[in-house]
């Protein structure tokens, strides 16, 4: 933000502190690598409380054929995380092709991996639109945000519904009725959010242009509820972009569901219906900000709900370590898209670093 720009009366008062940023960055590559700690020391957790039942199932053999599909469904799903980002931003009329959000949807996938816990895969594909698209910065970067918002309405929905197809057999058990009260409430909750943005009344309040005059962040919510007003007028998209979701998870689930048969066969795997129940609850879990990937909290999730639901000790930590195993496959696509790119990414991390260490004002 250039504060010169700013007008006169609130340059007076103003007091400017410089953080020290050399601590700052210090900070966080400290926690960055606390995180990946904290992962290893949960995943050991985990083996270990489970070390029986895994030695009975790791002398299961490999059913290569379930591992080939389940490769292929979760490959299919990202790519339509990434054809669901492109409907967002080409929505705003942004100069944005499909090839520009395979190329950045899939850098900011293998930086899911690669990163240690400071720069998630969304942050980078966050900053590398906004490097492309300086006219309309906050605008870019609020198609990343809102792409992550209607992957978790989907989870939501997608567990939500399941759960009403096997109520009978939740009814008994406390831990999966509070499970379905936590899907229904963000299904409610998120549909809910979605309709008021669509509603021109919404963005037409004084709120909103009291806000935009704002000396720091007015700009930035001036151009936030631009978007929100394009996407106003072609509410298909959104409804189009979470039907897309919807589908994606399906196929993340069918992913899981293979990658376990994969490993252990059908005589240790819960039922594909029970998949579309707790897998939603588990990839929640799993992107609590602790870890890096959320390494060891899905894990622990999914081993967990796999328990509940009468499937064999271990099952599901190893059904865990087999998905991630495809995911890396897949990821390793990023590789070549971020060599070709390497040093826009270091420009644009570079440029958000400096964004995120400028002075701090008050008035």
């Amino acid at each position: 933000m250039n504060w010169n720009a700013a007008p006169a009366e609130f340059q007076a008062d103003r007091v400017v502190t410089e953080p020290n940023t050399e601590t700052s960055a210090s900070w966080r590559r400290h926690w960055a690598w606390a995180k990946w700690l904290l992962a290893a020391a949960l995943l050991a957790f985990v083996f270990w409380r489970h070390r029986a039942g895994l030695s009975q199932m790791t002398q299961q053999s490999v059913h290569w054929l379930s591992l080939l599909i389940a490769i292929a469904l979760c490959g299919g799903a990202i790519l339509l995380t990434f054809l669901r980002w492109f409907c967002l931003v080409a929505a705003l009329r942004f100069q944005f092709t499909i090839r520009d959000a395979m190329r950045l949807g899939f850098i900011g996938y293998l930086f899911n991996f690669v990163a240690p816990g400071s720069v998630g895969g969304d942050l980078v594909k966050a900053a590398l639109l906004a490097k492309e698209q300086p006219d309309r910065r906050a605008t870019a970067v609020a198609t990343v945000l809102l792409d992550r918002i209607l992957g978790m309405l989907a989870l939501f929905m997608i567990g939500a519904g399941a759960a009403w197809w096997q109520r009978d057999a939740i009814q008994p058990r406390a831990e999966l009725k509070a499970i379905v009260l936590l899907l229904a409430v963000g299904s409610v909750a998120g549909l809910v959010g979605l309709g008021l943005m669509m509603i021109p009344a919404v963005t037409q309040t004084r709120v909103w242009s009291r806000l935009a005059r704002l000396p720091i962040a007015g700009h930035l919510i001036a151009e936030l509820v631009e978007g929100v007003r394009l996407y106003q007028t072609q509410r298909h998209v959104l409804f189009v972009a979470l039907g897309i979701s919807l589908v994606g998870h399906i196929g993340t689930i069918s992913s899981f569901y293979f990658s376990a048969q994969a490993i252990s066969g059908t005589k240790f795997v819960p039922t594909y219906a029970q998949h579309l129940f707790f897998i939603p609850a588990a990839e929640l879990a799993g992107i609590v900000p602790l870890t890096p990937g959320g390494v060891g909290l899905l894990e622990e999730a999914v081993d967990s709900l796999y328990e509940l639901n009468g499937a064999a000790d271990g099952t599901g930590f190893l059904t865990v370590l087999a998905y991630r195993a495809v995911t890396l496959v897949i990821s390793l696509i990023g590789v070549g898209y971020y060599f070709r790119s390497r040093r826009e990414i270091d420009q644009a991390m570079h440029a958000k670093s400096n964004a995120d260490s400028a002075p701090i004002t008050s008035t």
